[in-house]
């Protein structure tokens, strides 16, 4: 499926008590693409690419990607504009 992560959309993980848990704050510079996107969305996706893939996550390169996801969308990497870590996102 093209747009997986719209699935997982509004679940939450929670402890054995059945309290939720927070979900972590991503960085500034990481933003989602996409239809209806958001950042439970985006961590959905990024964690997938992180355990599935060997090569690096670079986002979506192209700027076309905005207009039609659909269309331009590159399916090797997650629902995210390109970014670059800094060591600030690191610490």
């Amino acid at each position: 499926q093209l747009f997986w992560e719209k699935r997982l959309q509004g679940l939450s993980a929670s402890d054995v008590s059945e309290q939720i848990i927070k979900s972590m704050e991503l960085p500034k510079g990481l933003q989602g693409v996409g239809p209806g996107n958001n950042d439970d969305t985006l961590l959905s996706a990024v964690a997938s690419a992180l355990h599935t893939s060997t090569a690096p996550i670079t986002g979506q390169l192209s700027a076309a990607v905005e207009k039609n996801p659909a269309v331009w969308l590159n399916t090797s990497q997650p629902l995210c504009k390109a970014f670059i870590v800094t060591d600030d996102d690191i610490r």
